[in-house]
Parts: C-alpha cells; structure tokens; sequence
C-alpha cells in the first residue's frame, strides 16, 4: 500500500475538495468526471454565459467515448453533429482525398464528428451538474494562497459580492493567459508565429461544391482556407494567411476578400457569424503541478493549431479525474498526480511540433510542392490528432517483456469475448472503473482500494496470448501480466495496483 500521504484528506472546514476555475470543455469535463466518482466539486466561470459559435467542433473518437463515459448519450451527440468521412485537399487544379476512417470494426464511432463547441460545452454543464456539481457563472476565482491542507480563493461578482472558500485542490482551467498560473508563480513560455493570420467564421457558403460529411481545404500561395459542415447546414470556415496582418482584427469583408482569392471568384459566403481571430502561439508552463494546484488544458499549454485544443483538453481531463480522485479518496498517494503531467506533456510535446509544421504547411509559398505526398499517394502524412499511447509511463507494466503486446494502449473500443456475450471494453467499464480481463477460467478476486471490476473467462480480441489485462479507467491498459510469472495470478495483479496507488 502507498506510504503516509504528505497532503492529509481535506479537513472537516475545507468547503470542497476541488474547485475548478475556468469552464471551458477541459474544465467541464474534468468537474463532470470528479462529481461522477464522488468528488465534492465546484465550477467558477469568469464570463456571465457561455461563449456561442462553432470554435472547435472536431470531435475525435476518443473525445467520443470520454463524453459516452461521462453519461452523454450517443444519440444525442450524433443528432446535433455530422459525422467527417474524409478530408480533402485542393492545390490548383489538383485535389487529393484522405479518408478519416479511425476504425472500420467500430460499430459506434468508425469517424470523427462534427459538434459545435458551445453546443458541447451545453452538454458538459448539464452533465457536471446533474453529477452534483454546481457550475457557477459570472464568478471570478482569485487564488490567495495555499495552506498545508487546502487552496484559498476568492470569488466575487460583478455585483461586489465575494466570499473566501477553502479548496483541498484547486484545478486552474481558466485558459492561456490562465490568472491562476500566474497567481501561484508558474512560468509560462510562450512563441508566437508572428506573420500568420488565423482566422474563424461560421457562414452559409455558395458557388463552390462541398459534398456533405467532408472537410474541404484550398491550398493557394502563402494562405489557406478550410471548411467543415456543421449540422445546421453552415460551414465553420477557417483561414489561415501568411500575407494579411495579424495585428488587426479583420472585417466581415475581409474573410470573405480572402476567401474568394483562395477558393475561387464565384465563391461566396452569406449570413456570417461569430467571427473570431488571433496569432497562432505555443506556450507551455513550467510545471503542471505547484502544491496543491494543477493546471489543466490551455492554462498547461497552448497549441499554435486551435483544433487541438479541445480534444487534448477532454483527454487531459479523462487522464487526471481517475488520479485525483484516488487522492481524494485516499485510495492513492499524492504522488500518483506526477503521472498526470509525465503523461500529457510528452502528448502535448507532439502536438507542438506537429501543429508547428500543419499551419507552416497550410502558408507554404508552394502548396504543390509542399502537400506534394499528399496529392501523390492520399496519404495522411498531416494528421491532425495523433493517437497518444503511454508505454513509457511509470503506470504502465508488461510492455518491456512483450513487444508485441498492448500496454499503454487505447482498447476502449476493442471488443471482449465473454460468457455473457461480446462487450467493449468501454460498456464493462461505463462507470469509470478500473477493468481486469482475465481469459482463466479459474475465477480471479482482487480486493483493492481502487475497486476494480474483474471479468473473469474474457478475452480481448486479437490477443492470443494467456495474459490478464489490467485496463486505467480512461481506457488505456496498464499491464499485462503473464500467468506463468512464478507468482500466483491475484498476487501479481494487487502488486500493480499497490505501484499505482503508489503513484508508480
């Protein structure tokens, strides 16, 4: 079992375990998630109601299954979205289609799925607080300073009301230029890509053909101009210019100026809203973690391709509510919060790089030759959402003895045989538990503080090998573990649950 944590359980005063400052689809998220296990929570939000406009409406699958796991209906994600098939480039007269198939064998999400974001963000505020979470809005959070035990802070409204609570943990959400970051002396390194213009509208579009369910992108010298159906029978229109000033905040007219020279003279775009803008960056901040704070989605790092945002702030949250969580509960040492930035940041390290290289790639001053592999073969040599994997992860056991096995993979979606039928391994887990699989059919019982659920007499599929499959509450496996390792098979299960709550 974990030694004598260093931060006690809040005491019997402390108002709440976690306050969570910021909510945007990260911070939502994580405050839905922590209620569902139990977590006494809150949400403050600076801005009085929620920011309107498509933003971000790039749902990858995997921000699928976090939403299903935090008890949205499917149903009701795929009747305010559009599933995107294929994403296709236009370069001259050239055009080139990659197919955005994730998994023919996933009957629930095989795409990606088009959601505005301030439609999201609805569905992530009636979920955290019909999980007993309150979401307060026009609240503003000031941290004052941290005790040994709790986080005080400050909220107060516009009004002049303000009061002063005591927060075991305090989760800053509230963004890139994060007040909370800054409150508790984490450094923040930021680099701008001074000379690109990105900019955002949602509009009807005419005189150019965009078959449905497909993200449509026209390469032209230095600038680029991409387009993604939403449901409602817009377009989010994205631009990217190496040529217009980023300094200034464009005009109605001027999107559409620049759409027309990108896309073609006959292109027109009518009933335009929620026009937003800004200078691409990348920032990260020093540290993830500082006491009792922890940064989380655009107040840890920032991408210079807005797109990323949203689905690495979602899988942020689904990596960091299981560990808190345990802290809280003190089913698990404080130690095991250090994974959580080990994890994401080496995520968000490929993220920078790759968005780095994406957006020089859309301002080329020779698309041609630029997207040339693409054009040749239909590859998708620019993915926009790589899939993460934690082999190197301090949680993850097994993957150094079997090379070609599954750990510190995502199997949320992989199908487990069983006696009762066949499930995912994201229905055996709906509840946000930890999942150990085991193919025996000598019954297997583990009894741990962090209560996973065992399924005995299953197999995954496509895993041939006798090995009991120890699977994190946010689908990535931890171990496998052999049945001849010269221990018996529950020994060798509660040793790894005994290094997670250890913190690895």
């Amino acid at each position: 079992m974990p030694d004598r944590d260093p931060y006690p359980h809040p005491l019997p005063d402390t108002d709440l375990d976690v306050l969570v400052i910021g909510a945007g689809p990260a911070g939502l998220a994580l405050a839905a998630d922590l209620a569902r296990y139990g977590v006494r929570c809150q949400v403050a939000e600076r801005r009085p109601a929620p920011r309107p406009g498509a933003r971000c409406p790039n749902v990858w699958r995997r921000t699928m299954y976090a939403y299903a796991r935090l008890g949205q209906p499917p149903h009701e994600l795929r009747a305010h979205g559009v599933p995107m098939r294929s994403k296709v480039f236009h370069v001259g007269d050239r055009t080139a289609a990659v197919s955005l198939l994730e998994d023919a064998d996933d009957q629930q999400w095989p795409y990606p799925l088009l959601v505005r974001q301030d439609q999201q963000e609805e569905y992530l505020t009636a979920l955290a607080r019909q999980h007993g979470c309150p979401v307060r809005q026009g609240v503003t959070a000031t941290v004052l300073d941290q005790e040994q035990d709790c986080v005080r802070v400050e909220l107060s409204t516009p009004e002049g009301r303000s009061e002063v609570l005591r927060a075991a943990w305090v989760v800053a959400a509230d963004g890139a230029q994060s007040l909370s970051r800054a409150a508790v002396g984490v450094d923040w390194k930021v680099r701008g890509h001074d000379g690109v213009a990105w900019w955002q509208v949602d509009a009807g579009i005419s005189g150019v053909e965009l078959p449905p369910e497909r993200e449509d992108l026209f390469h032209a010298p230095y600038s680029h101009v991409g387009m993604v159906p939403l449901a409602d029978g817009r377009h989010r229109v994205f631009l990217a210019s190496g040529t217009e000033d980023a300094t200034v905040r464009p005009s109605f007219g001027d999107v559409e100026r620049l759409f027309r020279e990108v896309v073609g003279p006959e292109a027109r775009l009518h009933d335009p809203q929620h026009l937003w803008w800004h200078t691409p960056v990348e920032g990260r901040a020093e540290q993830w973690l500082t006491g009792r704070v922890i940064l989380l989605g655009e107040a840890a790092r920032v991408f210079p391709m807005p797109v990323h945002g949203l689905n690495t702030g979602i899988q942020d949250a689904a990596n960091l509510a299981w560990k808190l969580s345990a802290v809280v509960q003190r089913h698990a040492s404080v130690r095991l919060l250090d994974t959580y930035e080990v994890e994401r940041r080496q995520v968000a390290e490929v993220l920078m790089e790759r968005g780095e290289r994406v957006l020089r790639a859309g301002v080329a001053a020779d698309p041609e030759a630029t997207l040339g592999p693409i054009l040749i073969e239909g590859s998708p040599r620019i993915r926009t959402e790589p899939a993460p994997a934690y082999e190197a992860s301090p949680l993850t056991a097994g993957a150094e003895r079997f090379a070609e096995g599954c750990a510190g993979q995502w199997i949320a979606s992989w199908p487990v045989h069983t006696p009762a039928g066949v499930w995912t391994v994201a229905m055996l887990q709906s509840q946000g538990q930890w999942l150990v699989l085991s193919p025996s059919r000598m019954p297997l019982s583990v009894t741990h503080p962090l209560n996973p659920r065992v399924v005995n007499r299953a197999q995954l599929a496509g895993c041939n090998r006798l090995m009991i499959t120890i699977v994190r509450p946010d689908g990535y496996v931890g171990a496998e573990i052999p049945f001849g390792a010269g221990r018996s098979a529950q020994r060798s299960v509660l040793e790894y649950f005994d290094r997670v709550a250890g913190g690895g």
